[in-house]
C-alpha cells in the first residue's frame, strides 16, 4: 500500500481547514479509551487502530454539527456501538434475509454483515463503513459504503487513513467548495473515494480484476 501521512495529521489538517472555510462544524472532546474496549467487548470486533487514533482526537462531531464529511457527520463511540447492534439486531431478525445487494468481489456479499464498523452517518440510515473482515485479509480495514434502500455497496478506499489523506488533498485544491447555507456539494465526498481504482492501493490480491 501507498505511504500516507499518519491519520493524526491528515485529521489535524481536516480540522484546521474546517475551521478557516466552514461554519456550523464542531467536534466532541477525545474518547474515553474504555469506551473503546466496550464496543470491541460488546461487538468481539478489533478496532482500526487509525480509526482508535481519531476518537481519541475527537470523539465524533456533536450531535448539531454541520458535517465534516460533505454533510455527514464523523460519528462518536456510542453512536458507532448504537447503530453497529441496531443493524446486526435487524438482520438477525431476518429483516434484510429477501435483499440482494450488488455483487461486488471486494466485500462479502450480504446486505449488512456484522464485520462493518459505521464510522460516518448520513442521519438518514446510510453509513460510510470499515470493513473489518473481506474476502481477502489484506483488504481488511478498506472503507465501504453502506446504503440501507439501494443493493450498490461502494468501494470508497483502501482504508480511512487514504480517504482522509484524499479529502484533505482535495479540500486544500479547491474540488469542493462551502456554502453557508446549504452546506458541502460532492455527494458526500465521493469524488475522493478509491471506487473503480482499486488497483491504486497496491494490493495485488486475486480478486483484483
Amino acid at each position: 500500500m501507498p505511504a500516507y501521512p499518519a491519520v493524526t495529521e491528515s485529521f489535524s489538517k481536516l480540522q484546521a481547514w474546517l475551521m478557516e472555510h466552514t461554519i456550523g462544524i464542531t467536534f466532541r472532546n477525545p474518547v474515553i479509551p474504555a469506551a473503546l474496549d466496550n464496543f470491541s467487548t460488546k461487538s468481539g470486533l478489533n478496532l482500526p487502530e487509525d480509526l482508535r487514533q481519531i476518537l481519541l482526537i475527537a470523539d465524533g462531531e456533536t450531535p448539531k454539527s454541520a458535517g465534516a464529511i460533505g454533510n455527514w457527520r464523523m460519528m462518536n463511540i456510542a453512536e458507532i456501538q448504537a447503530a453497529w447492534g441496531l443493524l446486526n439486531h435487524l438482520a438477525v431478525k431476518g429483516a434484510f434475509a429477501d435483499l440482494v445487494p450488488e455483487p461486488s468481489p471486494y466485500m462479502r456479499q450480504a446486505w449488512w454483515h456484522p464485520a462493518w464498523i459505521p464510522i460516518v452517518t448520513s442521519d438518514a440510515g446510510d453509513f460510510f463503513c470499515i470493513d473489518t473482515d473481506p474476502p481477502e485479509p489484506e483488504r481488511s480495514g478498506q472503507v465501504l459504503l453502506f446504503l440501507h434502500d439501494q443493493p450498490t455497496r461502494p468501494l470508497v478506499a483502501a482504508g480511512l487513513t487514504a480517504w482522509l489523506d484524499r479529502i484533505v488533498r482535495d479540500l486544500i485544491e479547491g474540488i469542493y467548495s462551502f456554502d453557508p447555507d446549504t452546506g458541502f456539494h460532492g455527494e458526500a465526498f465521493l469524488w475522493s473515494s478509491l471506487e473503480g481504482k482499486h488497483l491504486l492501493d497496491g494490493i495485488e490480491g486475486k480478486l483484483v480484476v
